[in-house]
């Protein structure tokens, strides 16, 4: 006698639809073609009654549209946690943990501002260089134009906003934090921390997708550039370093191999300790950013040290 196929209510049927096509577009990666996405093999993944799933989605474009619509929202790497990367926050925590009498000074409270967005930025664009899910994030960013439906085009428009406003309020705080714990004010009244990490965040991000596609051009495994990569990032550092701009034949790696140098061989930056330290140039970057818009207030007492002076401004 023939089992009685499994009764799943509409909503889980919907859930567990989006959650194999999410699955199915993940393991797929950058030869992911949604337009290509085939159904049946997510039915079969979501393991639910196909006639259920019809009801659901009568044409396929239905299920495509829903499936994107969840990609650039609930199901983005926003959607769960407060921080794309929760390890950038650890490695900002631990280094004010561990240097806090620095901030007894402008000297030490500079040092230390360097060294934060030294380190967690370089984890930061590492981990977007490794990050399936934001690939997709930055798929769907850049295919909105290509979207048949007016409709279907508003929806995942929305669902990006979303989930970028999430992430730029969580990183704004991340900002205010440090600015506070360290005394920096914005250089102009017109400036806010939301100009800061919108010009510093969309800098990173686009360092880490041009990573992405050198490292696939480079034939690196998706999600990592490899010891390998890193190695020919500093060959191609070097000759870019000894090389005359205005000479000939002295860069002899390939136009890929001499970005991806200029994109992952450390360059020389400030350090912890007044010494020059190896920076990766997303870092460098953003240090730029910072400098444009914040300064290191004058009138602000580290803790234990009294009341500040009047005449100065918060962030």
């Amino acid at each position: 006698m023939t089992a009685r196929p499994e009764r799943v209510a509409a909503e889980e049927v919907r859930q567990r639809m989006l959650d194999a096509g999410r699955e199915l577009a993940l393991e797929a990666g950058a030869a992911l073609t949604i337009e290509h996405l085939r159904l049946e093999e997510v039915i079969q993944r979501a393991r639910v009654p196909r006639s259920s799933v019809y009801r659901l989605w009568p044409y396929r474009e239905e299920y495509t549209e829903d499936l994107l619509c969840y990609l650039a929202g609930p199901g983005s790497s926003f959607a769960e946690r407060t921080l794309f990367d929760p390890e950038t926050g650890t490695v900002i925590m631990r280094v004010l943990q561990e240097n806090m009498h620095l901030i007894a000074t402008p000297d030490g409270r500079r040092a230390l501002m360097c060294e934060i967005v030294r380190l967690s930025v370089a984890r930061n664009y590492e981990a977007l260089t490794e990050s399936l899910p934001w690939r997709l994030q930055m798929a769907l960013s850049s295919t909105l134009g290509s979207t048949s439906s007016g409709g279907a085009r508003r929806r995942i428009a929305a669902a990006l906003e979303d989930s970028q406003r999430r992430s730029r309020e969580s990183l704004v705080a991340v900002l205010r934090q440090i600015t506070q714990v360290l005394g920096l004010r914005l250089r102009d009244p017109a400036y806010t921390l939301d100009h800061v990490q919108l010009a510093g965040g969309l800098l990173v991000q686009s360092l880490a997708l041009r990573n992405v596609q050198v490292q696939a051009a480079l034939g690196h495994p998706e999600g990592s550039q490899g010891e390998a990569a890193v190695g020919e990032a500093a060959e191609a550092g070097t000759a870019i370093n000894g090389a005359s701009l205005g000479g000939t034949g002295l860069i002899t790696a390939s136009d890929t191999g001499m970005v991806n140098g200029l994109l992952n061989a450390p360059v020389p930056g400030p350090g912890l300790d007044g010494k020059p330290a190896e920076w990766t140039l997303a870092a460098f970057a953003y240090l730029g950013v910072l400098d444009s818009f914040l300064e290191l207030d004058p009138d602000f007492a580290p803790p234990g040290s009294g009341p500040s002076q009047p005449g100065g401004r918060e962030p």
